[in-house]
């Protein structure tokens, strides 16, 4: 009955992984098309303004909120993610300890787990946030 136990833990620990990498760069990718996309809507913003073009401060607004909702969403993601990974490991090191094998598991691999959130967390939002500023940055420069 562990060996089930300790498989079916392992498969969500990999599962949370694959979910990971698959909405970093997602997030990722989505940031940095928005990035270019509403930094030529700023030039068209700063440009145009004399000529009434209507569009691009809405195109603008729309891909900013865009951003701010895919990049929210990815974060939650990677929160409630880290968040399972810490009660399956949790988990793990309770079933380890009763089958007295705990002192084979590195001490630290929880923390190593956490250190790839925070990256994960810091490429995700600052791409996001890359994303809102330089096109902000255009249009005031101009």
């Amino acid at each position: 009955m562990i060996e089930g136990i300790h498989k079916h833990l392992l498969s969500e620990l990999d599962r949370a992984g694959r979910t990971d990498t698959v909405f970093v760069l997602a997030g990722v990718c989505f940031n940095l098309l928005i990035l270019f996309v509403n930094w030529i809507q700023a030039s068209r913003i700063t440009s145009d303004y004399q000529n009434n073009d209507q569009d691009a401060p809405f195109i603008f607004a729309l891909f900013l909120l865009g951003t701010l909702v895919v990049s929210s969403a990815c974060l939650l993601t990677l929160a409630n993610s880290r968040n399972i990974c810490v009660k399956l490991h949790e988990s793990l090191m309770k079933i380890y300890e009763k089958t007295n094998v705990a002192e084979f598991i590195p001490a630290d691999i929880g923390s190593l787990g956490n250190k790839r959130f925070i990256l994960s967390f810091i490429v995700v939002g600052g791409t996001g946030l890359l994303a809102v500023l330089v096109p902000f940055i255009t249009i005031w420069t101009n």
